[in-house]
């Protein structure tokens, strides 16, 4: 069964408050009618039967397109005011946190949403926040063009996950890696002074010893969730991304218009799977970054194509344009083949993202066919719906989801399940 998250930048306005209220990322005001929009939209979402809702981990936006500089928090704040609904993140820049303790704080959050919480993942691309933010770690944002900066991102990604999994996993966590240690140093902290009052008759076994010198430490609380959250990565579109995902059971989201490529890093994942002896189905645990809009049967197709192009305009331009393509992500819409630059001079953005497949868009019966046609080739188990909420005008946008959730999800098995429990 494929499941539609819902993928929200917090947004506090469209680019004409977003000029009169410049810089709107301090404006108080607009933060606060930020949170109200959110929390109706996360109670439509919920009875509307989405599967879940995810936001990014940025900081710094002072334009006010992606306000979400602690998407755990607000995950938690939303999830007070929904029922069934997961939260997430596409994704938590993992090589900007301390990984034990990043740790921790998804354990709590995963326990104060009792299970109806998953955990993205990304490397961080935006060099004004994380070059800042990482400077204590020696990393920065990067391309994924294996100059020294991607290989230091790479390795303090893939370190602080392997940390965070055993931090969840084993009751004595402890770790010799290049750049982390536990216990630090490694042969141990002396004269832990409670060793015998506290720690060796009430802690976690062997993380004291009879010396009174630390060999371990046990990570409090665990998940929720056994053995924890389900796991995403943020946008992952390179052979060697869907391999790790393959191999470390974590679901990709993908954000690529064609299908032949699609095709290619599904089986990559699938390879990577296979590898450490699971064996999924072409498809399982895969996700796909579509842009959806759809209108009511019987509206004239002449119409339906003037309202995408005006939708995408008002609301896509500012994200694709303004901000997806200056990072590189345009290349998801380029054709099999294609060269130069993407979208070509004088090309609408409307009929890039639609040719590419980027964008599902039309009328009902029109959006079932072509997402018919879509899961036959490519029977995925999760659409990303980028959802410019914020951008989209609050009536257009609840109607939209609604109307998606009602006459569509249906056709294809489309509703949300019940969250795990631990």
């Amino acid at each position: 069964m494929t499941e539609v998250i819902l993928q929200v930048y917090p947004t506090l306005g469209d680019e004409q408050e977003m000029a009169a209220r410049r810089p709107i990322g301090r404006d108080n005001d607009a933060y606060q009618r930020m949170l109200e929009s959110l929390v109706e939209l996360v109670k439509a979402a919920d009875d509307l039967g989405y599967w879940g809702i995810t936001h990014v981990e940025h900081h710094m936006h002072s334009e006010g397109m992606e306000i979400s500089p602690s998407p755990l928090m607000l995950n938690l704040y939303l999830g007070q005011h929904t029922k069934r609904l997961r939260h997430g993140q596409l994704g938590l820049v993992l090589p900007a946190h301390d990984p034990i303790r990043l740790a921790e704080e998804i354990a709590m959050v995963d326990h104060m949403l009792k299970g109806r919480l998953f955990v993205g993942m990304a490397r961080g691309y935006q060099a004004r926040w994380q070059n800042i933010l990482c400077q204590r770690f020696g990393v920065t944002s990067t391309a994924s063009d294996m100059s020294d900066a991607d290989q230091r991102n790479r390795l303090l990604f893939s370190e602080n996950f392997k940390i965070m999994k055993k931090a969840w996993t084993e009751p004595l966590l402890q770790y010799d890696g290049p750049t982390y240690q536990v216990p630090f140093p490694i042969e141990g902290i002396p004269n832990w002074p409670p060793a015998d009052t506290i720690t060796r008759p009430y802690g976690q076994p062997g993380e004291v010893d009879e010396h009174g010198t630390i060999k371990g430490v046990s990570v409090v609380p665990r998940p929720y969730q056994s053995p924890h959250p389900q796991l995403f990565q943020a946008f992952g579109a390179s052979p060697g991304t869907l391999r790790w995902c393959g191999e470390e059971d974590v679901t990709p989201t993908i954000l690529m218009g064609s299908h032949e490529k699609l095709r290619q890093l599904m089986d990559i994942y699938v390879e990577g799977a296979n590898s450490r002896g699971r064996n999924p189905r072409f498809g399982e645990g895969i996700g796909v970054c579509r842009t959806f809009y759809v209108y009511p049967n019987g509206t004239p197709e002449d119409e339906v194509r003037a309202r995408i192009r005006e939708s995408v305009d008002r609301y896509e331009k500012p994200v694709w344009q303004g901000w997806y393509e200056q990072f590189g992500f345009m290349e998801g819409a380029r054709y099999d083949g294609e060269e130069g630059p993407v979208p070509k001079p004088g090309e609408h953005l409307a009929d890039r993202l639609i040719n590419s497949g980027l964008l599902i868009g039309g009328t009902v019966d029109s959006v079932k066919r072509q997402i018919s046609e879509f899961l036959t080739k490519m029977p995925i188990d999760y659409f990303v719906w980028l959802f410019h909420w914020g951008m989209i005008p609050r009536d257009e946008g609840l109607q939209m989801l609604e109307l998606f959730s009602n006459e569509v999800m249906p056709e294809f098995g489309l509703t949300g399940a019940v969250a795990g429990q631990a």
